[in-house]
């Protein structure tokens, strides 16, 4: 029997601390093995051994790094794989900075089933497992694109654990309970503002509500519709801009608490009951699709926070959904562990203390230039209606055009994309359409009192039109679109283990983009529903200038109006409504 591991190199030097080793087992009979494969950080000792399914050969396993040099063990049958990581801690100030807010008149527990641990501390473990599973999908979602590891970091206390501290908000249960997610949202963001929480600017907010409640009537009524089920939900919402992303904990039972808990989370083929407990799992209703949608979602909101909008494919459309598929391997079920992990091996994680608002205690891989344009419109053989069924349970009709419709918007895109490669090195895509509302539309910011937050978009139940893709990617919808993995390449917030130049600011003048810095992405946004429709990518060399034509951006959208986003090689970013009569 053989184990290899098949997306990290022996020795790979990463700068997060929870890796997802995919690899492959290969038996002695040429069979494809089905059962488990236990795993071990040998700096940390035999007794955090756990337990992960192979599936036809393959298997998915996370394991905790110490700071320096691992040792990894992977043990399948009889035949055990040594294999090295090195985990480097970065030395930056910007942070992710996890949150559980509770009311100052309530004990915070969060809603669950009877018998279910629903304490602050649980939410706590829930919360903070959850951060590093996104800081872990978000670097190898960017290695994917060639971009290398690299992802944001998590506050950590002296000793270098994450964590996550528990605010207490002025806010009485009551009164928090019956305002809208929007005034919710900025009265959070101006408390977080105003509290005595050290390096406020340099931290993005990844927070949850304890006070989530969903109370649907008593005579057994079943909502039937995300609106409905909305509706007798309070304390809820999913809003991220500026430096705060903030979640309802309706769903947060769901979630998995310990590493061993991943797989029977994300596999817990139990129904959600509408008539006790939330279900926003986009109509899939069971518990391991809550936790996915749950998790992925804030992942969304927290991805508005580093200045992404909404796009075509992938989590910043509806691809979050998916991201259950990221951790586990198809067809996976639960196995038994074989050592349980005890109570003093969970020092893992630091769980702050409860605070008020007053009084706080506490080797990147060259990337290819790629260019290619993403055809959205795609020729239907017959004409046909299609009716489909929003998140939110409204009704939309809608038409398919008859075979050729898009022939001279191809041909369009296909003149911008020969223009654009024979003038510059940058790499460029294009769709013809744009996805959700609008994220934030003034310039990079980290205070959230002076942003605007956006919402989820819509979950439609037929797909609109099949998007083509450079990239192949591993998970189906759960990855980064190629434009907001260029963006996150270089966000300030968004840590490798090189040098980062210093800030420098970006102009735009005449039509013409300058930083000195040299420009990494230049990103076009429709207005007003805020969705990618093109870009342009600098990657193998950051020019100081970029100048837009006008007759470029009549080809790729016929609107007044544009938002233009560009990123430098420091992580500077520029926000501006652009007018094409103004080029």
């Amino acid at each position: 029997m053989k184990l290899r591991v098949c997306n990290l190199q022996p020795g790979e030097v990463l700068c997060y601390p929870l890796p997802l080793i995919v690899g492959e087992v290969e038996s002695d009979s040429g069979k494809p093995e089905v059962g488990s494969i236990d795993s071990w950080n040998e700096n940390t000792g035999h007794t955090s051994t756990i337990s992960w399914p192979v599936v036809n050969g393959k298997f998915k396993v996370l394991v905790r790094l110490k700071n320096g040099e691992n040792t990894i063990k992977l043990q399948c049958g009889q035949d055990i794989l040594d294999f090295k990581l090195t985990y480097t801690r970065p030395k930056t100030t910007k942070c992710v900075r996890p949150l559980y807010i509770k009311c100052c008149d309530d004990a915070g527990s969060f809603q669950a089933p009877p018998g279910v641990d629903n304490s602050m501390v649980a939410a706590q473990r829930k919360i903070l497992l959850g951060a590093q599973l996104l800081q872990t999908f978000t670097a190898e979602k960017l290695h994917e694109h060639g971009l290398g590891r690299a992802t944001f970091q998590i506050e950590t206390n002296c000793d270098g654990e994450p964590l996550c501290h528990i605010f207490t908000t002025s806010l009485t249960l009551r009164k928090a309970q019956t305002m809208t997610g929007m005034d919710l949202w900025f009265h959070f963001a101006r408390e977080l503002m105003n509290s005595d929480f050290k390096d406020k600017d340099d931290s993005k907010w990844y927070a949850f509500m304890s006070f989530t409640r969903y109370n649907p009537p008593m005579d057994g009524f079943r909502p039937q519709t995300h609106a409905d089920i909305l509706s007798y939900t309070r304390g809820h919402t999913a809003l991220g801009g500026g430096g705060l992303a903030l979640f309802g904990t309706g769903t947060l039972h769901t979630w998995a608490e310990s590493l061993e808990e991943i797989v029977p989370r994300f596999t817990d083929n139990r129904r959600i009951d509408r008539t006790l407990l939330m279900d926003d799992s986009a109509y899939r209703e069971f518990y391991w699709a809550n936790y996915a949608t749950g998790l992925g979602a804030s992942l969304h909101e927290l991805g508005h926070s580093f200045d992404l909008a909404h796009t075509p494919t992938g989590i910043m459309a509806r691809g979050f959904d998916d991201l259950n598929k990221v951790f586990t391997v198809k067809g996976a079920r639960p196995v038994e562990q074989k050592v349980q992990r005890t109570m003093s091996s969970l020092k893992e994680i630091s769980l702050t203390k409860k605070i008020n608002n007053s009084n706080h205690t506490s080797s990147v891989k060259k990337a290819p230039v790629i260019v290619h344009i993403e055809k959205t419109f795609q020729a239907q053989p017959i004409l046909q209606t299609l009716v489909v069924r929003n998140y939110d349970g409204s009704v939309i009709k809608k038409t398919i055009p008859t075979p050729g419709h898009d022939r001279p918007v191809r041909e369009k895109l296909k003149l911008l994309q020969l223009r654009r490669s024979s003038g510059s090195s940058a790499s460029s895509s294009s769709t013809a359409i744009a996805s959700g509302p609008s994220s934030a539309a003034s310039s990079t910011v980290t205070s959230p009192t002076v942003a605007t937050p956006a919402h989820l978009p819509r979950s439609p139940s037929v797909e609109k039109g099949a998007v083509r893709q450079e990239v192949r990617f591993a998970d189906d919808r759960a990855h980064w679109y190629r434009s907001s993995a260029v963006l996150l390449r270089y966000h300030r917030w968004i840590t490798t283990l090189e040098p980062r130049d210093s800030t420098e600011k970006l102009e735009f003048v005449s039509g013409c983009i300058h930083s000195s810095a040299g420009l990494r992405l230049v990103e076009l946004r429709s207005i007003p529903e805020g969705g990618v429709f093109h870009h342009w990518e600098f990657l193998q060399k950051a020019p100081t200038s970029f100048t837009l034509h006008k007759t470029d951006l009549d080809l790729v959208k016929c609107t007044p109006e544009v938002m233009l986003v560009a990123e430098d090689n420091s992580g500077n970013i520029m926000k501006r409504k652009t007018a094409l009569d103004d080029l």
